[in-house]
Formats: C-alpha cells, structure tokens, sequence
C-alpha cells in the first residue's frame, strides 16, 4: 500500500447518516476519525463528495496515488444510483485501488441470503429455507413450508434491511391463525394464515428465507466488530425485557463490551470461522469493516458437536443472525467514550487496509 500518497474517503452530500459533531454537520460521524487514523499512518486523507457523472475511471485519473474509501450506505441518491456506485466499486477495485467496501461483498455477506449460504458451516442451523419470490407471489401453499400447521415457531426474514425491518416472527395459533410478531414494530397481531404472504410482500418484493426461531434471542445477541479477520470488539446487546424479539437499539437493547481475553475460545472460533467462509463462499477476501451478530442456541444432552463455535456461556453455541458490512458505523452509542474508542478503531482499520 505503500504506492498511494493519499486516501479518499467517499460520501454522499444529500445522505441522511450526518452527524452534527463533524465539520457544519455535513459528514458522517466517523469520517473524519479515518482521515485522522489515515494522517497518523504519513497518508494525506480527506473527505470528498461523489457527484453526477463520476466513476471509477474518472476518479482514479483525477486522484493519482490515490486510494478510496466507500462510506455510503447502499441506496438511490439524487447524485448517484445504487448501480452506479457498485459500478464505480468495481471498476476501483479491477484498477487495485479500493480499499473497501468490496460490492460482492455488500451483495452476498450484507443480505440475509448469506444465512440459507452458510446454513452448513459452523454458524449455521438446520431448518433454513429459501422462499422464491414467484412462490410467494402465487401463495398457493408456501406459506405451510414457512410455519408448517403444528409447528414451533419460525422466523421469515427479508433478504435485506436493518433495525428489525422485515423481520418477523411466526406462531401457529388456533382456528387457522398465526401470531405475528414484527421485529421492527415490535407488536404483534393475530391474522389468517393465508394473509401472512401477502402482508410481506406489501413490505418487500423479493425472495424471502424463513428459519427456527431461536428462543434464547431473550438473552440476545452477540455482535463481533472485526477488520478483515481480526475481531477488535465483542459487544452483547441484552433486549429490553425477555419479550423483546430483536436487539437493537431502536428497542431499547442494552450494550455492553464483552472481554476478548476472557472469551478467547469464542473469538478464536470466529476469526477461525472467518477464513473458512472464504472458501465456503469462494470470496477472495473478507470485508475490511464488518460486524457478525450470533443468537445462541442450547447444545443439549450430546454436547458441541465438531467445528461448532462456541459461546462465551457454558453449554451454548452461537448461530449466525446477520452480517452488516454496507456501511457500518465504527461505534453505535453515543457515550462520551464513543469518539475514543470510535478513534482507535479507526486506527486499527487503517493499519489493517494500509499493509494489504
């Protein structure tokens, strides 16, 4: 890395992710904390804003020795489409002057599909089906394969969305209903069965994965912050009460930062997990900016089965909920130790992407 004189840190100008800390309020919060970390490293770093008309090709020759940074969430703006950017993405990355995010990998880790992908692997659990969109469409049975009549309660999932959206779970109830408990609402309503598929496909229309629902989200979840392979921090996010269904912020989930050294048998098996992945999923890499949440799961009477991870808590194993690695923030509280600690990741992430 050595042969770049400076990085780029990319954002969009009309982006609704600014923080009001930054320079007039106009960058993401952690922006400037990679432009520093890059500083430290003897690169000139700054942020600049993508506008109509740029590409990769036009970037690269307007910035020789340059390197770019993609800090964006992946959506339609009125200076670039989402296609665009993944288009502008790659053509950085053919001309070895990316150092994140990877598009393939916002395509394939940041979708819930990665879940019904690694349902084998370490992280994964039986009982994960994909559910086609024509399928869903014509709803002429699929919603038994989804929560079978009798059957413990399951979790449908869209592929994509964050804070709970699209996620819900189902319980057969009487008189050929179902409970359904929307992770992001938080509520829950009791409707027909033949109802549930056309409901979420008001929300979403794509295909869908449906999995078992993990009693033990009450006790929630494990995050794993990590650069490339390298976990910086373990956070948990206990939910609000025992009800809750999902762990975030927006629920009211509390955090608190878990002790690497205490839990090194967890955190090996992950960082472990994190390299086999990448000939599970023939990805030449992994993300230089990720997050891996995990439910745990009882390991019963036999014990952890080979090649299972794990969990910090005896006679549990962790099971893989989702991936983030769009755009994740460095740090999601707003403590005053946020920007402390917001800092030294950025400065592990710059010497991770910098000696690549």
């Amino acid at each position: 890395m050595g042969k770049f004189e400076q990085v780029l840190v990319l954002e969009v100008e009309s982006a609704k992710d600014k923080s009001k800390e930054t320079e007039g309020g106009k960058y993401r919060r952690d922006s400037p904390w990679l432009v520093e970390a890059f500083a430290k490293k003897g690169v000139r770093s700054s942020i600049v804003f993508l506008r109509n008309g740029d590409t990769a090709e036009s970037l690269v020759k307007a910035n020789p020795a340059t390197a770019f940074l993609g800090r964006v969430n992946p959506m339609d703006y009125s200076e670039i489409r989402l296609e665009e950017y993944v288009a502008m993405l790659n053509g950085l990355k053919d001309a070895g002057v990316l150092l994140g995010p990877d598009a393939e990998h916002m395509d394939r880790l940041g979708s819930k599909m990665i879940l019904y992908e690694l349902r084998d692997t370490a992280m994964g659990i039986d009982g994960v089906l994909l559910h086609r969109f024509p399928d869903l469409q014509r709803n002429d049975g699929e919603i038994d394969s989804i929560i079978p009549v009798g059957s413990p309660p399951r979790v449908l999932k869209m592929l994509r969305g964050s804070t709970g959206l699209g996620v819900w779970k189902l319980e057969n109830s009487s008189g050929g209903k179902v409970l359904l408990t929307d992770a992001y609402t938080q509520t829950t309503d009791e409707i027909p069965r033949d109802d549930v598929i056309p409901r979420f496909l008001a929300l979403c229309q794509e295909d869908a994965i449906s999995m078992p629902f993990l009693p033990l989200i009450k006790d929630g979840e494990f995050r794993f912050l990590m650069s490339r392979h390298e976990v910086l921090e373990v956070v948990h996010k206990r939910p609000v009460d025992e009800s809750a269904f999902t762990a975030t912020l927006r629920s009211g989930a509390v955090y608190t930062t878990i002790d690497l050294v205490e839990h090194r048998d967890m955190v090996d098996a992950v960082v472990q997990w994190s390299y086999d992945i990448k000939s599970t999923l023939g990805l030449a890499d992994v993300p230089y900016w990720w997050s891996v949440d995990c439910i745990e799961e009882e390991v019963g009477d036999g014990g952890l089965k080979p090649g299972r991870i794990p969990s910090g808590n005896p006679g549990r194993r962790l099971v893989l909920s989702e991936i983030n690695c769009s755009c994740l923030g460095l740090v999601a509280d707003t403590s005053a130790e946020a920007k402390a600690k917001g800092m030294r990741f950025a400065d592990m992430i710059a010497d991770i992407v910098l000696k690549d």
